[in-house]
C-alpha cells in the first residue's frame, strides 16, 4: 500500500521536459511510482487536477544558516514551494565559529539575537539541527570568511604560513563533516583582504574532497569582468568546478551580463566545469557597513567604529567612495553612493534608528539635518556597525540573460524566516518570503519568458544536478519523495519592500522526504528536512 497518492496532475518533472497527466505515488520517503496508479491502495490522497506537480523546490543560495538554529519551521521557505537549501554562502557559514561565536559578515546579526551557539565545527553545528528537527533538507558550504577570521582574525595581510596552515586545517575538518565545498565573499572583510593565492590553496584542499567552489566574487561594477575571471582562475589552477554567485553587473556595467556568460561558455569549452545564478528582483540587501572600503573595516566592528569618529578617517572614507565607488572594494553598491543616488539606498534594520527604516538615505539625511555620508557613517556607530539595507542596482536584462542560460541557475539569496517571534524584525528583503513565486508569476505566467518546464527545471534538477545532491530534484520512482503541488494560475508573491513578511499564495501542498510540511496552503510545521551531508562528490 502506497502511503500518498498524489492524483491526476500535470508532472513537470524537473528535467525541462514537457509535462505529462500522470500520479505520483510515494511510499515511505521515496517516489516509487509516476504514471496511472488508479487501481493502487492509498494512505492518503491528493487530488491535483489543474496543478502542477514538480520537485521540491532547490534553494541554491541561501542564508539560513543561523535562522534555521533559531527557527526550525523555516516557514518562509516552506510556503514558497522549498524542500531543500544550500546555506553556507558569500563566504559565511554556520561553521567554523569565531571564538565560539558566530561569523556574520555581511548579515545582520539582529536577526538571531538570543542564539545559543553550542558548536565550533559543522559535526556539532549539524548534529544540532538534527537534534531541533528543522522543516528543509539543508546542505552547506564552509564560509573562507569564517575560516580566515577563525584563523587570523580580521587582519588586512596576507596568512603567516603557520596561519595558512590552519586555515587549510579548518578547511580539511569542513569537508570532513559533510561541506559541500568552500565558498568566498571578496566583497567583504575579511575576504576582500585575500589574494587569490590563498584561495587557491584552500579549493584545493576542497578538491581532493571532489567538492565545489562558489563566489561572492571581488567587483560587481567597472571591473565585474577580471572578478569573473578570477573565480574561475581558481577552479581552474585548483582543479575545481567553479560557480560565480549572483553574477547581476551593477552601473556602470549594467546590460553586460550576455559578456560574462561569454566568459563562462569559453572555460567551459576550455574544459572548466563552470556555472553562475542570479536574483529575480533589481533590488538586493546586504549589510550597511559594505559601503565602506575595505580598509575602513579592518580590525572588526570596534576598530571600524572607532575609526568612524575620527574626522581624518570620516573624510578619507568619503573621498574613497566619491572617486572610486566600488572599484576599491566593498559592495557594488558603493557606487549608488559615488553617484549620489541616496534615493535608492533604504535602512533594512536598525534598533536606536528603528523609526528610519524603511526610508531611503535621501529622506533620512534631510530628518537628521545631515549630508547623507554623514548620516550613514552615524547610523553605522550608533547601531554599533548591525544595521542592514536595501538598494536597486541591478537590471532584468540581466537575471533573464542568466536565467535562461544552460548553466545559469535562480536563487532567493534570502534567509529562511518567520513572521513571529526574533526572525520578524526590521524590514528585510520580500525575498526570502517570494523570490521563487514572484519569478514563476512574473517571468513564466505574465511575461512568458521562460516555459513552466524551464522554470521548474531552474528550481529543481538543475540545482539538484550542479550541486550534487543525489536522488532530489527529479520526479522518477527512487527519489526521495520531495514534492510541491502548484496552482499556476494563483502562484505569486503576497509581499512587497513596504510590507516583506507575508506567505506566497498558489503552493497547495509541499512533501518534504514523504511528509506534509504545506497542506491545501497552511503550514503543518512538520520538521521533515535532513542534514545532507557531502561524501565522495555527492550529498
Amino acid at each position: 500500500m502506497l502511503d500518498l497518492v498524489i492524483k491526476g496532475g500535470r508532472v513537470v518533472d524537473g528535467t525541462g521536459a514537457p509535462w505529462f497527466r500522470a500520479d505520483v505515488g510515494i511510499a515511505g520517503d521515496r517516489i516509487v511510482a509516476v504514471g496511472r496508479l488508479a487501481g493502487e491502495a492509498a494512505k492518503r490522497s491528493i487530488d491535483a487536477a489543474d496543478r502542477l506537480v514538480t520537485p521540491g523546490l532547490i534553494d541554491a543560495h541561501t542564508h539560513s544558516d543561523l535562522t534555521l538554529a533559531i527557527e526550525p519551521r523555516a516557514s518562509s521557505a516552506v510556503a514558497q514551494g522549498v524542500t531543500t537549501q544550500i546555506a553556507g554562502n558569500c563566504g559565511v557559514s554556520a561553521a567554523p565559529t569565531v571564538g565560539g561565536k558566530p561569523y556574520y559578515g555581511p548579515l545582520d546579526p539582529t536577526l538571531t539575537d538570543g542564539l545559543g551557539c553550542d558548536w565550533t565545527g559543522f559535526a556539532g553545528y549539524f548534529q544540532r539541527l538534527e537534534r531541533q528537527g528543522v522543516a528543509t533538507n539543508l546542505a552547506s558550504f564552509v564560509g573562507h570568511g569564517n575560516v580566515r577570521a577563525a584563523a587570523m582574525g580580521y587582519d588586512d595581510r596576507p596568512p603567516t604560513e603557520p596561519e595558512m596552515a590552519k586555515m587549510e586545517a579548518l578547511t580539511e575538518e569542513a569537508m570532513g563533516d559533510g561541506a559541500l565545498g568552500m565558498t568566498t565573499g571578496l566583497a567583504y572583510i575579511p575576504g576582500s583582504y585575500a589574494k587569490s593565492e590563498e584561495i587557491v590553496r584552500l579549493a584545493r584542499v576542497v578538491a581532493r574532497h571532489g567538492g565545489l567552489y562558489a563566489s561572492h566574487i571581488r567587483n560587481q561594477t567597472e571591473s565585474i569582468a577580471a572578478s569573473v575571471r578570477e573565480c574561475l582562475d581558481v577552479g581552474r589552477k585548483a582543479g575545481i568546478p567553479a560557480h560565480v554567485s549572483h553574477m547581476q553587473p551593477g552601473a556602470p556595467r549594467l546590460g553586460c551580463a550576455h559578456e560574462l556568460l561569454a566568459l563562462i561558455d569559453d572555460e567551459r569549452r576550455a574544459g572548466l566545469d563552470a556555472s553562475c545564478d542570479a536574483i529575480p528582483y533589481t533590488i538586493g540587501s546586504t549589510t550597511l557597513k559594505s559601503l565602506l572600503p575595505p580598509w575602513a573595516c579592518e580590525g572588526g566592528d570596534a576598530a571600524m567604529i572607532q575609526r568612524l569618529g575620527d574626522a581624518a578617517a570620516r573624510r578619507r572614507i568619503i573621498d574613497d567612495t566619491n572617486t572610486h565607488g566600488a572599484e576599491s572594494g566593498g559592495s557594488r553598491k558603493r557606487t549608488l553612493c559615488k553617484n549620489g543616488d541616496w534615493h535608492k539606498i533604504w535602512l533594512a534594520s536598525a534598533t536606536r534608528n528603528a523609526n528610519l527604516v524603511g526610508q531611503d538615505f535621501r529622506t533620512i539625511a534631510k530628518a537628521r539635518n545631515q549630508d547623507p555620508y554623514d548620516a550613514l557613517l552615524d547610523i553605522l556607530i550608533e547601531e554599533e556597525g548591525k544595521p542592514w539595507m536595501l538598494a536597486e542596482d541591478v537590471s532584468e536584462e540581466d537575471f533573464l540573460d542568466i536565467a535562461r542560460h544552460p548553466v545559469g541557475g535562480v536563487i532567493s539569496d534570502g534567509f529562511s524566516l518567520h513572521p513571529e517571534g526574533p526572525l520578524s524584525r526590521g524590514r528585510h528583503h520580500p525575498r526570502s518570503y517570494g523570490a521563487f513565486a514572484r519569478f514563476l508569476r512574473r517571468f513564466v505566467r505574465e511575461d512568458g519568458k521562460l516555459s513552466w518546464e524551464q522554470a521548474i527545471h531552474k528550481l529543481t534538477g538543475h540545482p539538484a544536478n550542479r550541486f550534487r545532491l543525489a536522488g532530489r530534484g527529479i520526479l522518477k520512482p527512487g527519489t526521495f519523495a520531495d514534492v510541491a503541488v502548484i496552482d499556476p494560475d494563483r502562484v505569486a508573491e503576497a509581499n512587497d519592500f513596504s510590507d516583506p513578511y507575508r506567505y506566497a499564495r498558489g503552493i497547495d501542498w509541499v512533501i518534504a522526504n514523504g511528509q506534509a510540511t504545506l497542506e491545501k496552503g497552511t503550514l503543518t510545521g512538520t520538521l521533515a528536512g535532513r542534514v545532507l551531508r557531502f561524501r565522495k562528490g555527492t550529498a
